[in-house]
C-alpha cells in the first residue's frame, strides 16, 4: 500500500491514505494508532502525521481511556460521527418515513408519519413534520444535515430529479422532485426510486450481502424491480431499468396486466373471479389482500387457490428477471412479497419449471423499513464524501496561503 513521508509526496496520494485511515476508524470504531497502521498496511510515522491531520481538521478525537493507569495511557483515535450527519425521507402512500444518520453510519432516529392525504401539498407537509420529528428524535439542527437522500415511487430522472409512473402517488407524476425538495428545504436531495433503495439495503445488509448480480421483486400495491448486475445498481437510459409491470405478457394491449399483475387490487379480482366455486369460504366482500393471505395462513379454501394463482404470477416476473440478466438470487419485498414465506416453494417451482437456470428466490428480512434503510446508507456515503471533501478543500487553501506568504 502507497505511503509518504514527507510533504513532497503528491497531495492525492495523502488524501487517499487519510480518507483511508478516516473509514477505517468509522468502520472500527477506537483504535490505537498502531492498530490503525497495521489495518491499513500503513508506517507507523505516517500514520500518526494522517491522524494528526484529521484531529487539527475535527474529524477524528483523542482521548486516553487508561489515564488513571500509566501503564495503560496509550491514546486512542475514534472519528467524530456528528460533524454533519445525513438525513433520509421516504415517500410511501399509506406513510412518509425519515430517518437521520451519523458519519459512522449509526442510525440516530426513524419516525413514520400516516399520510392523510395524497394532493402535493400535503405530502410536502408530511416530509416536513417527518424530517422535523426525526431530526429532534436523534437530538440534531437541521443545520447539521449536509446531505438529504428521498425515495420515491416511480421512474426518476437522474439528470433532472423529476419523476414519471409514481403509481398511487398521482401528483408526483411530472413533478421535479429535486427541485421542489431543495426549495422546501434548502439543500439539494439526491432522488432516487424506493425500490432502487430497498435494493441497496438488501445489498448491504440483507441476502444480496456480497453477491454481484442479484434482483429485489417488490409485490404490493405496484410492482417493481431492482436490479444489480457486476455488484452495480442499474438504473438504465431513463431511469427505467425494473419496471416489470410493462412486460408484455398475454394481451399486450391489456393496460393493466390483468391475467398476470400480482399487485394487491388483482388479488381482490382473482378471489372474486373464484368465489361462487368456493361458498364455505371464509372470506367475504369487499376481499382485502391482508384478509386473504391470513385466510390462506388458516387454510381456507378459496384463499389457498387465490394465493396459487398469486405465486404463479410472482413467478412469471422472476423467471423473466432470470431469462434475461441470469441474476443468482431473487429477493421478494413489498407488502405482499415480504408476507410470501407460506407459499415461497410453489413461487420455486413454478420458477423452475419455466426456466433452464432458476435463481434462489428469497423472502426479504429487512421488513418495511428497507427503502429508509437503503436511503440512510446512501445518505450517508455521499455525507462522508462531503467532509472529507471539505477537510481536502480546507487543506489545499491552508497550504496555498503558506506558500503566497513564504
Amino acid at each position: 500500500m502507497p505511503t509518504f513521508s514527507s510533504p513532497a509526496v503528491p497531495a492525492l496520494l495523502r488524501e487517499m491514505n487519510e480518507r483511508k485511515v478516516l473509514d477505517t476508524l468509522r468502520t472500527h470504531g477506537a483504535l490505537h494508532a498502531a492498530q490503525v497502521a497495521r489495518i491499513n498496511g500503513l508506517s507507523k510515522p505516517t500514520t500518526s502525521v494522517i491522524l494528526r491531520s484529521l484531529v487539527d481538521f475535527g474529524l477524528v478525537q483523542e482521548y486516553f481511556p487508561g489515564a488513571a493507569d500509566p501503564k495503560r495511557a496509550r491514546s486512542v483515535f475514534e472519528a467524530i460521527s456528528d460533524v454533519h450527519v445525513a438525513l433520509a425521507i421516504d415517500i410511501g402512500a399509506r406513510f412518509i418515513r425519515a430517518g437521520v444518520s451519523d458519519l459512522s453510519g449509526t442510525v440516530r432516529s426513524q419516525v413514520s408519519i400516516a399520510v392523510k392525504s395524497l394532493t402535493l401539498p400535503a405530502i410536502v407537509k408530511t416530509m416536513h413534520v417527518a424530517a422535523d420529528s426525526a431530526l429532534k428524535e436523534a437530538g440534531f439542527a437541521f443545520k447539521k444535515v449536509n446531505s438529504l437522500v428521498v425515495g420515491a415511487p416511480g421512474v426518476v430522472d437522474q439528470l433532472s430529479g423529476e419523476l414519471a409512473i409514481a403509481g398511487t402517488i398521482t401528483e408526483l407524476d411530472g413533478v421535479n422532485l429535486s427541485t421542489l425538495v431543495k426549495k422546501e428545504f434548502g439543500i439539494t436531495p439526491l432522488v432516487e426510486n424506493d425500490i432502487n433503495l430497498a435494493t441497496l439495503a438488501e445489498m448491504d445488509q440483507g441476502h444480496g450481502v456480497g453477491l454481484r448480480n442479484f434482483a429485489v421483486l417488490s409485490v404490493g400495491s405496484g410492482l417493481g424491480a431492482g436490479i444489480v448486475l457486476n455488484g452495480e445498481l442499474v438504473r438504465g437510459h431513463r431511469g427505467a431499468a425494473g419496471e416489470v409491470f410493462y412486460v408484455p405478457f398475454g394481451d399486450p394491449s391489456d393496460s393493466h396486466r390483468s391475467s398476470t399483475n400480482p399487485s394487491g387490487d388483482r388479488i381482490s379480482e382473482i378471489a372474486s373471479s373464484l368465489a361462487g366455486n368456493y361458498l364455505d369460504s371464509v372470506l367475504t366482500l369487499p376481499y382485502t389482500t391482508i384478509g386473504i393471505l391470513d385466510a390462506a395462513r388458516q387454510g381456507d379454501a378459496l384463499a389457498k387457490a387465490v394465493v396459487r394463482q398469486e405465486a404463479e404470477r410472482i413467478a412469471l416476473y422472476v423467471a423473466t428477471i432470470s431469462s434475461v440478466v441470469d441474476v443468482e438470487l431473487v429477493v421478494l419485498a413489498g407488502g405482499i412479497g415480504r408476507q410470501a414465506d407460506f407459499f415461497l416453494q410453489p413461487v420455486r417451482d413454478f420458477v423452475a419449471s419455466i426456466v433452464p437456470f432458476p435463481p434462489r428466490i428469497e423472502v426479504t428480512t429487512l421488513g418495511e423499513g428497507s427503502v429508509l434503510r437503503g436511503a440512510l446508507d446512501l445518505a450517508t456515503s455521499i455525507a462522508c464524501d462531503q467532509v472529507f471533501a471539505e477537510r481536502a478543500a480546507g487543506h489545499h487553501r491552508a497550504r496555498a496561503i503558506t506558500e503566497s506568504v513564504s
